[in-house]
């Protein structure tokens, strides 16, 4: 403190206002799944090179929502890979050649790129060339069949032993050489691939616990990959739900997103969401558009709604019609669909207990704000001064959310967007306590319009 002037003049006190910091930008995604690096932690992205570097060209097609969350413009991927260990890897032996000779005794033993039932069904095609210099080489490619056609993936020109391995380890997004084997020429033909197994619900716990250490995070999604055990999948995204309930009581609130089997009924989607009732998840339809949706939510200002809002990258959706989109919202499932004039559009976005996506983001984010203010209050002194000091950034954080469209007054202009209260009982005083009273309206979207048209005569 500056001691008082002896000779006239002018003494200035600067004073630091206490500032709060910026609040993490929202749409942050942490995404659980099979990787093919596993770096036994969690590891951000804000771009698709980026989860490419870090974890390999193959969790593209064993990770399939990260590429779709960042297409649709996802803030940041916190990626947690499942333990290592978890599930089991596609594989496929492929025979000898006997035309080559009888020291030709081993063929080639192909592995996925990352574990899980991703690359099950996988089929490798291997034809060998008619060199013009008598050299011994083959094509290799790899497919998958739709219907009656083959859909070729990759292809993979003049190959041998020499450069199989290493050349088939850099090149291909699906398959590595299982090093661990003898190397042979190939016999020509095709080979499926099969084996890989999802992890189980255990494995999934334990990769959703790395991110309670990511506090910016605030949507999450549980990459499940077999859904043929209901019990399995309830299990799991039951554990979402936990974990976004226990992270709220923590001031970081987030949501979970789930999505329906890939075989099933409309009546037992439903039934699978009335198993998984929260105001913090997200069911969605149909199978394998949930990470679009995740990127659509995390690009919106989060007091938007979803709502008939396009999503992209999708290809060609399973069709629903309008008796299954009707099920499905009284149900609570979000639904996904193509239509004409619109695109790709989420049709309502809710929750599973039937309130807006974007109410549940409104109040997470006033309680994030509310905790960022209020510690840098923790060790002040409990005056009539300080709690005012409180209550005013407070005031003047909420102000900005209602100038912003978050929150809302009454439709009738009675009631305010919000209310503040802070006080100190002297009770309270005495151990320390300030508490605080805050309520907030979120906004909610125009989901309905209800018109009564009078013909006049």
């Amino acid at each position: 403190m500056a001691s008082g002037l002896i000779i006239p003049g002018v003494q200035v006190t600067v004073v630091k206002e206490v500032l709060p910091q910026q609040l993490a930008p929202s749409g942050v995604l942490g995404l659980i799944g099979f990787t093919e690096e596993n770096p036994g932690k969690t590891v951000r992205a804000g771009n698709w090179s980026r989860f490419v570097e870090v974890l390999g060209r193959g969790s593209a097609y064993s990770l399939p929502e990260a590429k779709q969350a960042l297409d649709n413009g996802v803030s940041e991927l916190v990626i947690s890979p499942l333990p290592a260990g978890a599930g089991a890897t596609a594989k496929v032996a492929i025979a000898a050649d006997a035309t080559r000779g009888k020291d030709n005794k081993d063929g080639v033993a192909l592995l996925a790129r990352a574990a899980g039932p991703w690359a099950n069904g996988l089929i490798v095609r291997i034809s060998y060339r008619a060199n013009v210099d008598a050299r011994i080489s083959f094509d290799l490619q790899v497919l998958r069949k739709r219907g009656d056609k083959d859909d070729v993936l990759e292809l993979h020109r003049n190959q041998d032993l020499k450069s199989l391995a290493p050349a088939l380890k850099a090149g291909s997004a699906f398959v590595k050489v299982d090093e661990s084997k003898p190397l042979g020429w190939p016999a020509a033909g095709e080979a499926t691939l099969d084996g890989g197994k999802d992890a189980t619900a255990d494995d999934y716990a334990a990769a959703l616990r790395r991110l309670r250490d990511e506090p910016d995070v605030d949507m999450v999604i549980a990459a499940l990959r077999d859904f043929s055990d209901p019990a399995k999948v309830t299990r799991v995204y039951g554990e979402v739900i936990s974990h976004c309930n226990n992270l709220s009581d923590e001031c970081k609130g987030r949501i979970g997103l789930g999505q329906v089997p890939d075989a099933g009924t409309t009546e037992m989607n439903v039934q699978l969401a009335s198993n998984l009732v929260s105001d913090r998840f997200v069911m969605v339809a149909p199978h394998g558009v949930v990470g679009a949706v995740a990127g659509l939510v995390g690009n919106l200002p989060y007091f938007h709604s979803p709502t008939f809002k396009r999503v992209s990258g999708l290809g060609e959706l399973p069709s629903l019609s309008v008796e299954d989109q009707k099920a499905l919202l009284k149900g609570y499932v979000v639904p996904v669909v193509l239509e004409r004039g619109r695109g790709t559009i989420v049709l309502r976005g809710l929750t599973t207990d039937g309130d807006q996506i974007n109410v549940r983001r409104v109040a997470d984010r006033a309680v994030r704000t509310m905790k960022m203010i209020g510690d840098l209050f923790i060790g002040q002194l409990n005056t009539a001064d300080g709690r005012n000091a409180l209550k005013q950034k407070l005031t003047e954080a909420l102000v900005q959310m209602q100038k912003d469209g978050a929150i809302v007054p009454s439709t009738d202009g009675k009631d305010p967007a919000f209310k503040v209260e802070v006080y100190s009982s002297q009770a309270d005083f005495a151990l320390g306590i300030v508490r605080v009273n805050m309520a907030v309206r979120p906004v909610r979207a125009i989901d309905y319009i209800y018109a009564t048209i009078t013909v006049q005569v």
